[in-house]
């Protein structure tokens, strides 16, 4: 009430322009990466044809995803991830076993949890309907037709069942998600890509990136916010509270470690921003290498690619997948406002904790990646 009309109206006003900027004349778009660069420290603006591909699907990602998932996810990569995900949900199952932190009661519950865990692969079982036009000369129509379409489409939700089988991500999107609200799990064809996956690649390499995700996802049930929501998504207190107790006080120790980590001179990572993150970098990444094990257990040959052990391929696989290069802009930005730690240390925070890997590549102990002390949480 204290602000003044034309405070608010500037206010408002910026919104709707920076939330159309891209659809806007060319000086709007400009103005709007003028903002960026600072942020972000990007030289100049993506190219044409890729901005136009991610317009596209954001508008209309299930029609695009059509066409994507033919020409990229055929054949038996849908079956080969489902396997991978009973794999690691099994291993999910034995991990509990093996707690001392958790009471009989929780993990109970628990157990119940990660049996109604709903997975979605690669792309929906039914394909989306856009019933609105397109006119060829006016691209911000354009937008703003998708934009409404999207607003119209949430509304007529309200009321009804909720649909479990909806996708929350376009299938090309290289991403994936769990949903606590639903207990779901969603990992579309766009991230089951090399270097990520390949239904051609040895289980080793699969499981290193694409388990590690699987897994990753799966631990967001219980991490520190999944955790407070029970097996039908509902926000309910089904830990008893000493087992919540001994939980944060390991989780603590992944406050700490992360903590520690200085990506640029005089700014370290935010431990408890990104907790919730770690915690299933760390977990999903021991569950995949529990999984591998298991499926390779009893065979009859082990491969070596280029001088590397299974053991060794599964970790070099984990690291390949989150290869990243930041501009210093774009890193300080991440490092304030993203809950993901950067990928250097959600590699090295992980296997940090893992001593299978200090096996693996003889690291002597004492070193940086094979301490005396661990965070052993999942």
């Amino acid at each position: 009430a204290s602000t003044k009309p034309a405070a608010w109206q500037a206010y408002l006003e910026w919104h709707v322009l920076n939330a159309t900027a891209d659809a806007l004349p060319k000086r709007f778009d400009d103005e709007k990466f003028t903002m960026w660069r600072f942020l972000s420290g990007q030289q100049k603006q993506r190219d044409r044809w890729r901005r136009c591909v991610t317009a596209t699907d954001a508008a209309l990602g299930e029609s695009l995803g059509r066409f994507f998932v033919a020409r990229h996810f055929a054949g038996e990569s849908r079956d080969v991830v489902r396997q991978m995900i009973v794999a690691i949900s099994e291993a999910f199952g034995e991990r509990l076993g093996e707690l001392d932190w958790m009471d009989e009661k929780t993990k109970e519950r628990a157990r119940e949890k990660r049996q109604q865990v709903a997975y979605l692969i690669g792309y929906p079982s039914s394909w989306r309907v856009y019933d609105f036009s397109l006119d060829k000369k006016v691209y911000a129509a354009n937008v703003l037709a998708g934009r409404a379409f999207e607003v119209k489409r949430q509304l007529t939700k309200v009321g009804k069942p909720v649909d479990r089988e909806e996708w929350q991500m376009s299938p090309p999107t290289v991403n994936a998600y769990y949903d606590p609200l639903l207990n779901q799990m969603a990992f579309p064809a766009g991230i089951l890509q090399p270097p990520f996956f390949s239904a051609r690649s040895g289980l080793a390499v699969n499981m290193g990136a694409t388990g590690e995700t699987i897994g990753h996802e799966l631990i967001h049930g219980f991490d520190d916010e999944g955790s407070q929501y029970d097996a039908k998504g509902n926000l309910a207190s089904w830990w008893e509270p000493e087992t919540r107790r001994r939980f944060e006080a390991r989780t603590q120790c992944v406050v700490d470690q992360y903590s520690a980590y200085e990506p640029l001179p005089g700014v370290k990572i935010n431990g408890k921003l990104t907790l919730g993150e770690n915690i299933a970098d760390i977990g999903g990444l021991k569950l995949a290498f529990r999984a591998y094990r298991a499926l390779r257990k009893g065979a009859e040959e082990r491969l070596v690619a280029d001088g590397f052990d299974e053991d060794q391929q599964f970790f070099l696989s984990f690291s390949q997948s989150q290869c990243t290069k930041w501009r210093e802009e774009r890193a300080r930005t991440l490092l304030q406002t993203d809950t993901h730690s950067l990928q250097k240390f959600r590699v090295n925070g992980s296997v940090t904790n893992m001593p299978e890997f200090a096996r693996a590549f003889s690291c002597a102990e004492g070193k940086a990646l094979n301490p005396k002390q661990r965070c052993d949480v999942w």
